[in-house]
């Protein structure tokens, strides 16, 4: 199987937990123990399609920003999108 190279996920600090559950427009995990664990199996899902997975560290105001810029909801889908962007304007 030919891997795809590089591909990002959004990853969380522990601290800023509170706040994404919050402000998250989907239904995220209750806990951040709980996050962790399923962040980490879906990181091992994608090192079997990609060369590289980079976890990519996102706090919530530079995400509600980029939201509100880019006219997008705050759940899953755009934090992709804007890991994608990020990893795109480093």
């Amino acid at each position: 199987m030919n891997k795809f190279q590089n591909v990002g996920i959004a990853w969380f600090y522990e601290d800023d937990w509170e706040e994404w559950k919050n402000i998250s427009e989907d239904q995220i995990e209750e806990t951040y123990e709980n996050w962790l664990i399923s962040a980490k199996i879906t990181e091992s899902n994608l090192e079997k399609e990609y060369e590289h997975v980079e976890e990519v560290f996102i706090v919530p105001s530079e995400f509600k920003r980029w939201c509100k810029k880019h006219i997008k909801k705050i759940n899953s889908s755009s934090r992709s999108e804007y890991v994608t962007w990020l990893l795109l304007n480093k």
